[in-house]
């Protein structure tokens, strides 16, 4: 859990830098790694990995493309087989955040 805060805040700081691509590579880094045994890290992803991610995505097109990729991909997975609670719960949140 301690890793993903830490890049969640470095890749806050690199928004704010202005360093956009490497910013998107830490939230994908956040949607990549997630401590399933730890059931808080996964709100934590979506509600502020996502989500910054997502405001990334306002000012920095290829983070909203990225974003819908990896929408894309999930929710091809979800039509190949049962989708677990976490992959669905990606899925809700990405295409709230998607839909703004």
């Amino acid at each position: 859990m301690e890793q993903l805060k830490e890049t969640y805040i470095r890749a806050c700081q690199l928004v704010l830098q202005g360093n956009y691509p490497d910013a998107l590579e830490a939230f994908v880094w956040l949607h990549d790694n997630p401590v399933p045994d730890e059931p808080i890290s996964e709100v934590f992803r979506r509600a502020c990995g996502f989500q910054a991610w997502g405001l990334l995505g306002t000012v920095y097109a290829p983070a909203r493309e990225r974003m819908q990729e990896i929408l894309s991909a999930k929710l091809a997975s979800m039509k190949n087989g049962t989708p677990d609670k976490a992959l669905a719960s990606d899925v809700v949140v990405m295409k709230s955040i998607l839909a703004k």
